[in-house]
């Protein structure tokens, strides 16, 4: 029995060998990533059909097994490599590539940068013109005929020549005969711009403007829609991508209308007053290319306008209807960055305006003005400028060639400016600009301490001695002292005797005239009142009333800007509440020496309007009231404003 036992024992143990060894055998035949791991990859493998009766289906070999494996192994490296690739693909889905070139911009040096905005904060200003902006500056004079396409200027101590508009580098030239050398600040776009700078030089105001340019190459859209009083519609749309291969391109349109052949309720039939509504259309393109230092861009701008005649109150001149287009378009080559280093630039301009039709207004007991229809006007401009800027000094030179009459117009410009310490000081100079003036710009910025400012400057203007006008020049000298978070300062203006030019846009005959010499003294409060609250005043008193320029005006505005960031952190919501109040003294204009001046003085008027935007996520709701109190007012002699108006809409990004 035990001899039994023990034989039974020897033979179980060599069947349980035999059995272990044939399944290392068979487990050996197993991938060794078919295990799971932490971060493993599933497949979705088919189920294999029912398996065959044994002497139906050969058996396996070893080498049909391992070209399986292999097939297995090769399907999973292409399932590991694609996942792999989108995740790059979708990294590299918002690269940032190099910008495209952009025009030095100058210091500004005031106080604050109070006159300086960026691409958000331009519209969020309620601004819908350039002239809006242009209120905020000591000396300048804003005049509107209507709403939103109605005219809109503005001068400087009283002369319409001395606000000059640079975009991307290329001056925006008044060109039209019957502007008389102004321009109309409507044509103007603010909505497609990146920067917009105010730089108050003593005798002049030069406002730089830096088209929208895109650097990520995830598509961006913007659409605007808004609507409101006086039958306003208007929609605006914007697109911009960017490639990886450097390409970028820009599109946008916006449409424009307010109400035509509106009548008084009180007044005759068939009356025109409130008028000056119509509709503008404007369509902007920008192509460009950069990689590293080097790029190449092309931009074009076509505004088309048509507005209504606007028939004034009795006794006073109209303002005839227009319908003409202004196209702006240039091609720019630049090498390096104008925030470091050496840069230069090459641009070729070409601007092009035309009117349709002919209109003509007829002055009381007097004379019929007439202005010619179907004028083409057209200029060339070429600049090329090169510069070097350093941690604590920039220099630049700059000529901008205007062809007249086969004769190439130089006009040479050299910009320098540096900072030390507690001082920042420069200059520009120019010779034969477009008005074939010299003009010369000296003015420093000092800081001895951090709640002390002092800025002084002096302009010189010397024209040409074929004009006919004599030199002047101007001084400004301006203290600010900071109390907590505003800063409180005032200043004095001086202004030389000279000869300035009417205003014919604003329906005065084209002239010149003389002006005595004047002295101002401004004002001025901004800062932070109370937290999110800011508070910006700018006064200006000069000693007497001069043509094109009121004696006093005064510009408050009281804002809440906030993103509360307590509840809000990641800065998903935004409010932005603003109250304005605009004051001014009647404002004369110079219509001939035989006309009684009284008559031409424009009454005071005090203008408010109130603004409200909330921000969520990448869509702002707005609403903006202007003239609060519904009161009439006028800023040209005559053409009564509308009454009060009401505007809201949606503006919304989308990133694709």
């Amino acid at each position: 029995m035990t001899r039994v036992t023990c034989g039974a024992w020897r033979w179980l143990v060599l069947v349980l060998l035999v059995v272990a060894g044939h399944v290392r055998a068979v487990g050996a035949q197993v991938r060794p990533d078919s295990a799971k791991r932490a971060d493993s990859v599933k497949v979705a493998v088919p189920v294999p059909p029912p398996a065959q009766p044994s002497a139906a289906q050969p058996p396996a070999r070893r080498d049909s097994v391992a070209r399986d494996s292999i097939v297995q192994d090769s399907l999973m490296r292409a399932r590991i490599l694609a996942r792999s690739d989108s995740v790059r693909r979708a990294i590299e889905g918002d690269t940032i590539k190099s910008p495209l070139a952009h025009f030095d911009a100058p210091p500004a040096l005031e106080v604050t940068d109070r006159l300086r905005w960026r691409r958000d904060s331009i519209l969020a200003t309620g601004a819908l013109n350039l002239a809006d902006l242009l209120d905020r500056v000591p000396g300048v004079t804003t005049y509107r005929s209507g709403w939103l396409a109605g005219i809109h200027a503005a001068t400087f101590n009283g002369d319409g020549s001395r606000i000059r508009v640079f975009l991307d580098g290329v001056e925006l030239d008044p060109v039209e005969p019957r502007n008389g050398g102004l321009l109309d600040l409507t044509d103007i776009p603010l909505w497609n711009l990146d920067e917009l700078l105010i730089e108050r030089a003593p005798g002049e105001v030069r406002v730089w403007l830096r088209s929208m340019t895109t650097t990520s190459t995830t598509p961006a859209t913007r659409v605007d829609i808004f609507t409101g009083d006086l039958n306003t519609n208007a929609f605006r749309a914007f697109l911009a991508r960017r490639w990886r291969n450097g390409f970028a391109m820009q599109f946008g349109g916006q449409q424009i209308a307010t109400q035509t052949g509106r009548v008084s309720a009180f007044g005759a039939e068939g009356t025109r007053r409130l008028r000056s509504d119509g509709e503008s259309q404007a369509f902007y393109l920008r192509l460009g290319w950069a990689r590293g230092k080097l790029s190449v861009d092309a931009f074009a701008n076509a505004i088309s306008r048509e507005r209504d005649a606007h028939t004034p109150r009795s006794g006073f001149l109209a303002l005839p209807a227009f319908k003409g287009q202004r196209r702006d378009a240039y091609v720019r080559i630049g090498y390096g960055d104008t925030s470091s280093g050496l840069w230069s630039q090459a641009i070729v301009s070409a601007l092009r305006t035309r009117q349709d039709g002919t209109d003509s207004t007829a002055i009381v007991a007097r004379d019929t003005i007439t202005i010619e229809g179907d004028t083409i006007r057209g200029q060339t401009q070429h600049v090329v400028a090169v510069g070097y800027r350093a941690t604590w000094w920039s220099a630049s030179l700059t000529n901008r060639v205007r062809p007249r009459g086969g004769v190439a117009a130089h006009a040479p410009v050299v910009r320098a400016n540096a900072s030390w310490k507690w001082l920042d000081a420069g200059g520009w100079i120019e010779r034969n600009g477009r008005d074939s003036t010299d003009r010369t710009d000296l003015f420093a910025r000092v800081r001895p301490f951090s709640w002390l400012t002092m800025v002084a400057g002096r302009s010189s203007r010397s024209p040409n001695d074929t004009t006919g006008r004599p030199a002047s020049s101007t001084l400004r000298a301006e203290v600010a002292v900071r109390l907590k978070g505003l800063w409180v300062g005032g200043g004095i203006l001086r202004d030389d005797a000279s000869f300035q030019g009417t205003l014919p846009l604003l329906g005065m005959p084209a002239t010149t005239f003389g002006t005595a010499a004047a002295t101002g003294v401004s004002a001025t409060v901004h800062g932070r009142l109370y937290k999110d609250l800011r508070l910006d005043v700018v006064a200006v008193n000069w000693n007497a009333a001069q043509f094109n320029r009121p004696k006093t005006q005064v510009r408050t505005e009281l804002a809440l800007v906030s993103q509360w960031l307590r509840k809000f952190p990641k800065g998903q919501f935004g409010f932005n509440a603003r109250l304005i109040l605009d004051s001014r003294s009647g404002v004369p204009f110079f219509y001939g020496a035989n006309e009684e001046p009284t008559k031409w003085i424009t009454e005071p008027a005090i203008v408010a309007t109130g603004l409200l935007e909330i921000r969520i996520q990448r869509g702002t709701l707005f609403y903006q009231y202007r003239n609060l109190t519904g009161g009439q007012y006028e800023q040209i002699r005559g053409i009564t404003m509308p009454p009060a108006v009401q505007m809201y809409g949606v503006r919304w990004e989308f990133f694709n």
